[in-house]
């Protein structure tokens, strides 16, 4: 847990920031299993944290953002990582001895039990829906109806209460009869309001909900234990919470590709205040959790931004506003936005080139990485971007000369992370090697 100092509200954003890079950086959190652990840790910190800053470094990191490829090349299909948890620990501890990248490679995983217990609609996976050799996919539909945004503009947490999750989880479709909170204001609502605590199908959902619980408790325990075995190891981890655009959770997670589309033409106004109205409840959200977990970095999976989704002027009236107005009240608590553009952002650049220097890690897919240097270079630190075929695919030769063209490119001044562009949850152990050792020598 990060502790702010009794002079926080005095201090910069600026200052605040180093405060939490330096709480980074330090690892007083971690039981180190040896001298030689905590130095390896110390040294990879310090390569991550010098280009982050863009300070100019020793060498250019590499940080594999590694999907089922873990799991692949331990023999085990997506249904046995799911629902077995213990399954995972060994095939990630195994990975990093073998290969000893410069950070911790945690991929994303969740608990399949979880899920089913809740009746998750949002996606399908590996057993439930999609074959046992996959992971999950999202299911996109339209969550939210289209005459329903002043009833979420007016009240985001009783619309997601009452009509979102009894839509997305079927065990909770009881949600949809519970009293709106803040008319619970005298002695004479107590007993309405408590009401619907009594009914069978109500009764049930808490159950549920408590199963789920304890489940994800089990999850917890599993990927907590091995991900402190590995800061303890001298893996550290660019320390991040998980967060959304405002337009991506509508256009994601409420009304789907075909919906936004139609509403940025039929209903912009109501739109854009949709996304204003999640700015402050997603700026809360992301510093509670990085106070909480002492993390640096807020990771942003940004999908309806890309190129191929609108145009210059749309991106600049609909999405970027409120979501640079979400990285400065992230920036204002010393934390630093962590942005996964998935896809091409090449037409978006110029845009996003503004912005203060040092607030922001851009992790680009698809993007022109000669244009990225040349417009954020000395701004932002940039991280990418080899692509998912050459990982997969491609001669190795081939995957090294890609790696070496941007290791050039970005040579001057420090401020880049090596990464493969996307996920991976296929590819070959020489493949990963040359990933992770080309910039070493």
């Amino acid at each position: 847990m990060f502790i702010k100092p009794e002079n926080w509200n005095k201090l910069t954003q600026e200052e605040r920031r180093k405060l939490r890079l330096d709480y980074w950086e330090g690892g007083e959190w971690i039981t180190f299993f040896d001298a030689n652990a905590e130095s390896e840790y110390k040294k990879k910190v310090k390569v991550l944290r010098d280009a982050v800053e863009m300070k100019g470094c020793s060498r250019i990191p590499t940080v594999p953002m590694m999907g089922g490829y873990l799991f692949k090349r331990a023999g085990l299909s997506g249904r046995e990582v799911l629902y077995n948890y213990e399954s995972m620990s060994k095939p990630i501890i195994d990975f990093h001895n073998k290969f000893k990248p410069d950070t911790a490679v945690l991929p994303m995983m969740g608990s399949a039990r979880v899920w089913e217990i809740l009746d998750y609609k949002l996606y399908t996976w590996a057993g439930h829906g999609l074959p046992d050799n996959h992971y999950f996919q999202t299911v996109e539909k339209e969550y939210m109806k289209e005459d329903e945004y002043p009833l979420f503009i007016g009240d985001p947490s009783g619309f997601w209460l009452k009509q979102y999750l009894p839509r997305v989880f079927g065990s909770l479709a009881p949600l949809s009869k519970m009293f709106d909170l803040p008319l619970l204001t005298e002695i004479v609502q107590v007993g309405w309001a408590s009401f619907p605590f009594g009914m069978p199908d109500v009764q049930d959902m808490l159950k549920k909900l408590m199963e789920a619980g304890n489940e994800a408790m089990k999850f917890m325990e599993v990927s907590t234990k091995f991900s402190t075995d590995l800061e303890s190891s001298g893996y550290p981890s660019l320390r991040s919470v998980f967060a959304k655009a405002p337009f991506d959770m509508i256009g994601d997670t409420l009304r789907g590709v075909k919906g936004m589309v139609m509403d940025m033409y039929r209903r912009p106004d109501q739109v854009i205040a949709a996304c204003e109205k999640l700015v402050p409840v997603i700026i809360r959200d992301a510093v509670e959790a990085c106070n909480r977990t002492g993390a640096v970095f807020v990771f942003f999976p940004l999908h309806k931004g890309a190129d191929a989704f609108m145009s210059p002027d749309q991106y600049k009236k609909f999405y970027w506003p409120t979501f640079r107005a979400v990285m400065e009240g992230l920036n204002k608590e010393g934390l630093i936005a962590h942005l996964f553009a998935e896809g091409s952002y090449n037409k978006r650049l110029e845009i996003i080139a503004d912005y203060p220097k040092g607030w922001t890690l851009w992790y680009f897919d698809q993007t022109d990485m000669r244009k990225a240097k040349k417009l954020l270079g000395g701004t932002a630190c940039i991280q990418g971007n080899v692509p998912s075929s050459l990982m997969t695919t491609a001669p190795v030769e081939q995957l090294k000369a890609y790696c070496e063209d941007l290791l050039n490119i970005f040579s001057d001044d420090g401020g880049f992370i090596l990464s493969n562009g996307a996920v991976l949850d296929d590819s070959t152990d020489e493949h990963v090697r040359t990933l992770i050792e080309i910039v070493r020598g």
